[in-house]
């Protein structure tokens, strides 16, 4: 009731107000990008870049809020009962399209209660073992764990996340049993990864990276269409023989439903010029992540997308929830 209240009190001012005054206007205090991951994960890390130079652009503090867990729900719950003005924000990722698939009592829709804003990001991930692993190689590891009649043990970041269903596909696609892992973030899998506590993970390559370059983690294939820039010996799994695995998540930011289209766009526009920036951009590829940038309406449409692909996967592993 509260929301709706407010999306009519938005819908009021938009009708009195000139639809370019209402921007102009905004930001008239703090900004708040609610993160359903934990601190260090690539997610996190990108929204702080941004964040940063939005903050220096709005003459206003840009924070982020860490809220993870129980899938990316907890965080996007938050946002979806905020007021409506612009000043709680969600940044998340392609999880956010499956929750409701698995979890029908979610007591928000990933769609209709949001208002797209940009996907700024699109992340290459990758599936690494300990270097301590005797499997050097995608193969190697698929045939030690056909001789040994076990399950691959694998971390992820929640059932039904995106990292949860790659795996079931290397299963079926590689023959093997696989045993998911979930955790509440990929920095916290990355940790028990090199503390040799969980046999492989799924992770985003700029969590990985420092890792890999420090000679800590092994991958052994990569989530894109084409072999990644920065690490260009990686396969893909689409080389591998895994099917469906081409294309990478996404990252982006999302408002409450009923925020005002002026502050949406302006959002959008800022985030945009922002990814344009040659320093940003580059640090983004650097950690194998892609700036976008795209339009709301393009992204609303990314969203309403992957709804349906997760839902045709969901059915087809019979994923339940945790």
């Amino acid at each position: 009731m509260k929301k709706n209240i407010w999306g009519l009190v938005c819908a009021a001012v938009l009708a009195c107000a000139p639809m370019s005054s209402i921007a102009q206007a905004w930001p008239t205090k703090p900004v708040k990008f609610v993160l359903p991951g934990p601190p260090g994960s690539s997610p996190d890390r990108i929204t702080r870049l941004i964040a940063e130079r939005l903050s220096n652009k709005w003459g206003q503090p840009v924070v982020i809020d860490n809220k993870p867990g129980a899938s990316t729900r907890v965080g996007a719950e938050i946002v979806a009962r905020s007021a409506p003005d612009g000043y709680t924000l969600l940044s998340t990722f392609v999880t956010h399209s499956t929750v409701k698939l698995l979890y029908p009592q979610t007591p928000y829709d990933p769609v209709n209660d949001f208002a797209a804003i940009t996907q700024y990001a699109t992340p290459e991930s990758i599936f690494a073992v300990h270097t301590d692993s005797p499997y050097k190689t995608f193969q190697e590891l698929v045939a030690g764990v056909k001789a040994a009649n076990r399950p691959l043990r694998y971390a992820h970041f929640g059932n039904g996340s995106s990292f949860h269903v790659y795996g079931l596909m290397v299963g079926r696609d590689a023959g093997i049993q696989v045993l998911p892992v979930p955790y509440k973030g990929e920095a916290l899998q990355m940790n028990d990864l090199l503390g040799g506590h969980i046999e492989s993970s799924f992770n985003s390559v700029g969590t990985a990276l420092p890792h890999i370059r420090a000679g800590k983690v092994r991958p052994l294939g990569i989530i894109t269409s084409e072999r990644s820039k920065v690490l260009p010996d990686v396969p893909t799994f689409k080389e591998l023989g895994i099917k469906g695995m081409e294309r990478g998540g996404w990252f982006g930011f999302l408002a409450p439903s009923g925020t005002p289209q002026p502050v949406i766009d302006k959002i959008y526009r800022d985030v945009k010029e922002i990814l344009t920036d040659p320093e940003v951009s580059k640090i983004m590829r650097d950690q194998g992540i892609e700036p976008v940038g795209s339009t709301p309406e393009e992204f609303a449409r990314t969203i309403r997308n992957d709804v349906e692909e997760w839902r045709k996967l969901v059915v087809e592993f019979d994923v339940k929830p945790s």
